[in-house]
């Protein structure tokens, strides 16, 4: 059974996908169903569609939807050698970003097309004398692209990548056989109805592609001549190989695809090439569906091998053909929806803090309505008694000041010498005090404010006037004298 990586699929339940090969007179069909912890191959189809046009092919694949209940699906295009250009070409430089401009810039001089006229991508395959990197090439028309894009827009179906068949076989192919990177390169040979796709794969990547236009149809057809007319392709196609010295010569050819029905083919590549032979039979390896592993064994001249390669490791192949227009709009759609999850996040957070705001006063409000309603009869108790003690403390001030006034007398009357005479004692509720009288001198005046001025029962106390008079044969001097009380008031 194949280990599947399933880092990529961690947030996909049932997620379902279809590949799809335009490239022929059938149309291949492949309906996949990506759970948790594996994939499994639901469902396969093949359809005749030649001489159809557009819209006849888009209904074709509707309807191969429809049969096998897809909703929503990820729809990806598997594109075999035959259909693209491949060259190995060495670029000088390492910096991935020089290197994607170089190639913008003269990947036409490597095809007729003019350069608007191709998609070109390209797969890394290692740094030559430090300042050289060794990639693969990959070409196609823009035409042919946009014509797999109008067929699925036509289908309801959305296109989410064009994948290159070599890169899909040579991971896939590196999984099934536990191939490590440290291992020399392996030959892996894909046979299909009438085309065969020659791939040199070295650290789970394709290094050399070429296609063979010989299929299970020629070898079927006459044996003896396509036979030995493979062997010779195959042949020249790892001279060709080894003529452009990318890497190590191969260990291992694998014979995979339509195989069955040309199974004595295993035979003659053992007997004519200089490799040992290894036959993969890949639907019996891979989680499939007993009614899918029907319909591929009834198609025996087909292979289906490349399309579920690539459904099963379309997260790891570097090379994507999609036109530069369309990633940019798929880039821009799915920033647009990074930013309304943003926003939707935003607001459920604001609508979270809020309701625990609210939450929180609302909880509040009930546990100081509780406290309010069971101390309300001891607030009631407390204002009274706070009543009380008021009036109390009201009552004590006026009986401690209530002999006030006599103390402040008995001073008076202690402080006022022979020589004085007090004619007029008035104390106001502020505490003022006016004292008015005659004395005999002037001296006598000033000692008794001396005098008070010392008393604990007076303060600031000042002398009003004074004023000489005669009163029979006697100077007298009238005076007043203001002040306030020290301490309580009357």
């Amino acid at each position: 059974m194949v280990g599947i990586n399933v880092k990529k699929f961690a947030d996909m339940v049932n997620k379902e996908m279809i590949g799809i090969d335009f490239t022929g007179d059938n149309l291949k069909f492949v309906h996949a169903v990506i759970s948790l912890n594996k994939v499994e191959i639901a469902g396969i189809a093949t359809r005749n569609i030649s001489g159809l046009i557009a819209e006849d092919i888009a209904n074709v694949v509707r309807g191969s939807a429809t049969e096998f209940k897809v909703k929503n699906p990820g729809v990806i295009s598997v594109i075999p050698s035959h259909s693209v250009i491949t060259k190995n070409i060495e670029v000088p430089s390492v910096d991935p970003r020089e290197i994607k401009e170089i190639i913008n810039l003269q990947a036409g001089r490597h095809t007729p097309y003019s350069r608007d006229e191709i998609i070109a991508d390209y797969i890394e395959i290692g740094t030559y004398k430090n300042s050289y990197t060794k990639i693969l090439l990959v070409i196609i028309a823009r035409s042919l692209v946009k014509k797999h894009l109008e067929i699925l827009d036509k289908a309801g179906l959305r296109l989410e990548r064009v994948l290159l068949a070599a890169e899909g076989l040579a991971v896939f192919t590196g999984k099934m056989l536990k191939i490590e990177n440290g291992d020399p390169p392996v030959n892996i040979v894909h046979l299909d109805e009438n085309h065969s796709d020659f791939v040199i794969a070295y650290k789970n990547k394709p290094i050399f592609v070429r296609s063979i236009p010989i299929g299970t149809q020629h070898i079927l057809a006459e044996k003896q001549k396509y036979e030995v007319k493979f062997v010779e392709e195959l042949l020249h196609s790892l001279e060709a190989y080894q003529n452009e010295d990318i890497e190590k010569i191969p260990n291992m050819l694998i014979l995979t695809g339509a195989i069955e029905p040309v199974r004595e083919l295993e035979d003659t590549l053992n007997n004519s090439m200089h490799l040992p032979v290894k036959v993969l039979p890949y639907i019996k390896s891979i989680p499939i569906a007993a009614e899918a592993g029907r319909a591929a064994s009834l198609a025996k001249q087909m292979s289906f091998m490349h399309i579920i390669a690539a459904l099963f490791s379309w997260d790891k192949l570097k090379v994507d053909l999609v036109p530069e227009e369309i990633k940019l709009r798929k880039t821009l759609e799915e920033r647009g929806k990074e930013l309304i999850k943003t926003g939707i996040f935003i607001l459920m957070n604001f609508i979270l803090i809020f309701f625990i705001m609210v939450t929180g006063i609302y909880f509040k409000g009930l546990y100081l309505k509780r406290v309010t309603d069971r101390y309300q009869i001891l607030n009631e108790e407390a204002k009274k008694l706070e009543s009380d003690f008021d009036r109390i403390s009201r009552i004590k001030a006026y009986l401690a000041a209530r002999g006030y006034s006599l103390e402040v007398l008995v001073e008076l009357y202690n402080l006022v010498s022979d020589e004085l005479q007090l004619s007029d004692v008035k104390f106001d509720d502020q505490g003022k005090v006016s004292l008015r009288g005659a004395s005999e001198s002037m001296s006598a005046v000033f000692t008794f404010v001396e005098e008070l001025e010392k008393s604990k029962y007076f303060k600031e106390v000042k002398t009003k006037y004074t004023t000489k008079r005669r009163e029979g044969t006697k100077d007298v001097t009238d005076f007043e004298i203001t002040g306030f009380q020290e301490g309580r008031k009357i």
